[in-house]
């Protein structure tokens, strides 16, 4: 198994009814992950609370740099990469103007097994 996050970015500002819409689109989208055997494990993230940085050896707080903010991200776990990108993929938020980027990731609790 490997350990996999699928980070979201809108790109967008959706109406009401689209909203409403995508809920219903995802909640058929979880069902049909989960009758994969996969489960799915989404955090949502609000507007940024800090920006900060180190500026000769100093921690400094900036304003938004305007950069893309991400809104949620999934983590999950597939038995193949195929597997994975087709979960991500299928993702309806897609439809809905977002941009996901799929990332694989390692847990730091993990530790690699002895040679």
């Amino acid at each position: 198994m490997k350990h996999y996050a699928m980070i979201f970015y809108p790109t967008r500002t959706l109406t009401p009814e689209e909203i409403q819409q995508r809920k219903v689109e995802i909640a058929v989208w979880v069902k049909q992950v989960q009758e994969m055997g996969v489960s799915l494990d989404p955090r949502g993230f609000g507007q940024p609370t800090a920006n900060l940085s180190a500026r000769g050896g100093e921690i400094v707080s900036q304003e938004n740099s305007g950069g893309p903010t991400f809104s949620n991200i999934v983590f999950f776990d597939s038995s193949s990469e195929d597997q994975a990108m087709h979960i991500a993929k299928t993702h309806p938020g897609l439809r809905y103007g977002v941009t996901l980027v799929m990332r694989e990731w390692t847990s730091p609790l993990e530790t690699p097994a002895a040679p």
